[in-house]
């Protein structure tokens, strides 16, 4: 006999976890885009980007912000694609 319902069916198993938008920098580095920079917020990546435009660390043709979720796998894998890879 199955134990009695006391409301809680829920309580031990793990919720699934939503996933968010991640934003990151991705720079042209010798022919090959890597990443440099991530944040949940893209404002936070915006104003990174416009640092490195602005310190003469990048032209602006050699960044990008890529929008993901936020597990690496996802990230690493639209990196690999900008890349010819994907």
């Amino acid at each position: 006999m199955p134990p009695p319902d006391d409301g809680c069916r829920l309580k031990g198993m793990q919720m699934a976890r939503k996933p968010r938008k991640y934003y990151t920098l991705v720079a042209l580095v010798d022919g090959r885009w890597g990443v440099q920079f991530g944040a949940y917020e893209r404002g936070d990546v915006v104003a990174e980007r416009a640092a490195y435009i602005e310190n003469g660390e990048a032209k602006a043709k050699e960044l990008k912000i890529i929008t993901t979720g936020d597990k690496v796998e996802e990230i690493n894998a639209a990196v690999a694609k900008l890349n010819g890879e994907g």
